[in-house]
C-alpha cells in the first residue's frame, strides 16, 4: 500500500500547477550550456553548470545532474538519489523511473530503497497517463520506456518529438513493430532518422551530410557539396566528449577535395545560418538509458 508521504505527493502532483524555479540569466545560461554538454556525453564537465541550475531548485537540472553523476560512477550514488528525489518531487517522471528501477548497481552495494521505488513506479504511470492523455510527448515516451506499449512512443513520435522519433527508428531497426509490407520497416527507419536529424541529432546529420557528398552515394541524394561541407563543418566544432568533432575533422578534407573556396566559403555561411535555425547538435544520449 503506498504511504501516506508519497500519496501526499501524488495530490500534489495532481492538483498543483508544479511551481517550478525561477531561473536568472545566469542560471538558465548555465543550465542550457550543462545540457549540450551532457548530450556531447561530457558527464563530467557538464555537471558543474547543471548543479548551478539543479541547486536553485530547477527539475530538469535535478535529473541530468542525477544522471551525469550516476554515469560517471556507473551507478546511482547517493548524491545522483538525492537530486532524482528533488526532481521527482516537482513532478519529473523520468527521475520517478529512475528511483524504480531495479536493474541499478545500488541494488548490490545497499544503497537502493526498494520499498519507495516501487512507489515511485506507481506515481509516475499513474501522472504519466494523466499527461500522455492530454499530449504531453515526454510522458508518451516515459509510458514506453515503462513497458506499457510501443503505441505511446509512435504517438509521440509522430506529434513531433525528436528524441522519440531516434528512439523510434532504433526500434523498428532492431525488428520492434510489425509491418505487413518488408520493405515498409527500411522506409520507417529511414524517415523517422531523418527526422530525427532535423532535430540536431548528431549521428543523423554525420550520416545525412556524407551522403549528400556522396560519400558514399549509397542513398540517391542529388549532391550538395555546399550543405554537405557546412554540417561537417559544425560537428568538427563541436565540444565535449564523443567523436562527432575528430570525424568532422577527418572528413571535411574529404568533401573540400571537390570543391573550390567559394564553395567552401558559402558552406561555412550554411552552417552559421543553420545553427542559428537549429537546436543545438546532439548525441541523444538516452533520456532513460545506459
Amino acid at each position: 500500500m503506498i504511504s501516506q508521504v508519497v500519496i501526499s505527493i501524488v495530490l500534489t502532483l495532481f492538483f498543483s500547477s508544479f511551481a517550478l524555479a525561477q531561473l536568472t540569466h545566469e542560471q538558465q545560461a548555465a543550465k542550457d550550456k550543462g545540457l549540450v554538454l551532457y548530450n556531447q556525453s561530457d558527464w563530467y564537465d557538464s555537471q558543474s553548470l547543471l548543479r548551478i541550475a539543479a541547486e536553485a531548485g530547477d527539475r530538469t537540472a535535478q535529473y541530468y545532474l542525477g544522471e551525469a553523476i550516476r554515469l560517471s560512477n556507473w551507478h546511482t550514488t547517493a548524491e545522483a538519489k538525492k537530486w532524482y528525489e528533488a526532481a521527482a518531487e516537482q513532478g519529473d517522471l523520468y527521475s520517478m523511473l529512475r528511483i524504480s528501477n531495479k536493474y541499478d548497481l545500488c541494488k548490490y552495494m545497499g544503497t537502493c530503497n526498494e520499498k519507495s521505488g516501487t512507489e515511485w513506479r506507481k506515481i509516475a504511470l499513474k501522472v504519466g497517463r494523466e499527461r500522455a492523455e492530454k499530449g504531453d510527448t515526454e510522458a508518451m515516451t516515459v509510458l514506453y520506456i515503462a513497458r506499457q506499449g510501443l503505441g505511446w512512443l509512435e504517438k509521440a513520435a509522430d506529434a513531433g518529438d525528436s528524441y522519440a522519433q531516434n528512439l523510434l527508428a532504433k526500434v523498428y531497426r532492431d525488428g520492434g513493430g510489425w509491418f505487413l509490407i518488408p520493405g515498409n520497416r527500411k522506409k520507417a527507419v529511414e524517415r523517422w532518422f531523418k527526422a530525427s536529424a532535423e532535430g540536431g541529432y548528431i549521428t543523423g546529420v554525420s550520416n545525412y551530410a556524407l551522403r549528400l557528398a556522396h560519400l558514399p552515394d549509397d542513398v540517391g541524394y542529388s549532391l550538395d557539396l555546399v550543405t554537405a561541407y557546412g554540417l561537417t563543418y559544425l560537428l568538427s566544432k563541436l565540444e565535449g566528449g564523443g567523436t562527432a568533432a575528430e570525424d568532422g575533422q577527418r572528413n571535411l578534407p574529404k568533401i573540400a577535395e571537390k570543391m573550390n573556396e567559394l564553395e567552401i566559403q558559402e558552406g561555412i555561411a550554411f552552417a552559421k545560418e543553420w545553427e542559428k535555425t537549429h537546436p543545438p547538435l546532439s548525441y541523444f544520449d538516452p533520456i532513460f538509458g545506459y
